[in-house]
């Protein structure tokens, strides 16, 4: 019986650069461990995940292990933060970035374990590439829908009939990930290869992720509820001011441009969908013409 090797770790500091180079010893262990392809592919994805997630996240030093455990392998993260892992999932086809559920659903199980300085998150899959003994966690709806603005003044309540909850659901994926990506340029340019960065993500960074990262999805748990209900379709509600529905526009305006940037591939994110993009038109333009206008709600045309 071949003498099991023993595990496999790297160092990685709080850098964007840290996905790449887990992915390179992700690669060279499985080759060296001979892996098979399903297996090593699996790993690479789950550890691009678990590192990114660290790196957005922790915001610390990491330490990523690679162990084989009988016909298993474990693949896990040691960071030094406290702060609880969340799980989210997305439709299948979402784009990329979804964190913690790429680690569910690629992943036999996973977990989070406390550790003296930190804690380690860690998923284990079959080493020889077989098909998976479980199912995902399921998602961890974090998210609860934001108070109305009742008090702010000119306040009017604004509604959203007739939401296609599969396309809000492509509009909520493509946002995280677009934001998930910001989020590491930013980190990027705090750092000692800020130069690299090229000019038009430094000014994206800049105007749209600093300005728009406070801001949580209200919907979350509405549109999840109607997704598990089976629901096609989702009313939405909310209320705005005038300033509100003007700086809406600014935002959406940004949004196009990350999208030119996506298309052109300077972002990674995919470029999102014609579908997305008129749902998110719609969103604003309905916003501005029940608040500015006074018109009535009318459902996505």
């Amino acid at each position: 019986m071949a003498e099991r090797p023993e595990p496999a770790r790297i160092a990685l500091p709080r850098s964007p650069s840290s996905v790449a180079t887990a992915r390179r010893f992700i690669e060279a262990r499985s080759a060296a461990w001979a892996f098979p392809g399903p297996a090593a592919d699996q790993l690479v994805l789950i550890g691009s995940e678990l590192v990114t997630n660290a790196v957005l996240h922790a915001r610390t030093e990491l330490t990523l292990t690679l162990e084989l455990r009988e016909d298993r392998v474990r693949i896990s993260v040691k960071d030094r933060s406290r702060t609880p892992a969340t799980l989210r999932h997305y439709r299948p086809d979402a784009p990329t970035g979804r964190g913690l559920g790429v680690v569910a659903a690629l992943s036999d199980r996973w977990g989070v374990s406390t550790a003296p300085d930190g804690k380690v998150v860690w998923a284990e899959l079959q080493a020889n590439g077989g098909d998976r003994a479980a199912g995902p966690s399921p998602p961890d709806l974090r998210d609860a829908p934001s108070a109305p603005q009742e008090g702010a003044a000119g306040a009017r309540p604004v509604r959203f009939p007739g939401v296609p909850v599969d396309g809000y659901l492509e509009l909520q994926a493509h946002n995280d990930a677009l934001f998930r990506e910001l989020e590491l340029i930013s980190i990027e340019l705090e750092g000692d290869d800020a130069a690299r960065v090229a000019a038009p993500l430094a000014d994206l960074v800049d105007q749209l992720y600093r300005r728009y990262r406070g801001q949580r999805d209200g919907y979350r748990d509405v549109v999840a509820a109607a997704q598990a209900a089976g629901e096609p379709f989702v009313e939405l509600e909310t209320t705005a001011t005038p300033a509100a529905a003007t700086g809406a526009r600014g935002y959406l305006e940004l949004l196009e441009h990350a999208d030119e940037l996506c298309r052109a591939g300077v972002l990674l994110t995919p470029e999102p969908s014609p579908q997305v993009r008129a749902l998110r038109r719609w969103f604003v333009d309905q916003l501005a013409a029940q608040v500015l206008d006074g018109a009535a709600p009318a459902p996505p045309g």
